[in-house]
């Protein structure tokens, strides 16, 4: 049976395919390795046809007792949201910690000169 397309999937999709031509930007740049442009085309292709196919999500909701695909997409969405904020805050750290080692060696190179 064929469903008719509801304006949140043709909204999804777009966005979908809105970021796969970003991801492509982004390694056609050279800003993201041939590998992490793989995860990205996975993982918007993934998207576009959970959209366009909601329905296969049914036997997966059946088993975690969740009621709408909506339900597990924000389940899911938030577990990677706080996982990327953990990363950024551990990243960000570590920037900090190399920005304060340089200037400390920069500040004793010109101290020694002076």
């Amino acid at each position: 049976m064929v469903e008719a397309l509801l304006g949140i999937q043709i909204l999804a999709v777009c966005f979908a395919g809105f970021m796969l031509y970003v991801s492509f930007l982004h390694f056609k740049r050279k800003n993201i390795s041939s590998v992490e442009f793989v995860f990205w085309l996975a993982v918007w292709s993934s998207f576009i046809f959970f959209a366009l196919f909601p329905r296969v999500l049914d036997p997966v909701l059946a088993q975690l007792f969740i009621i709408r695909a909506m339900d597990l997409l924000m389940i899911v969405a938030f577990m990677i949201l706080s996982y990327l904020g953990f990363a950024n805050h551990v990243g960000i750290k570590a920037l900090h910690r190399e920005i304060r080692r340089l200037v400390s060696e920069d500040a004793k190179k010109h101290a020694k000169k002076s």
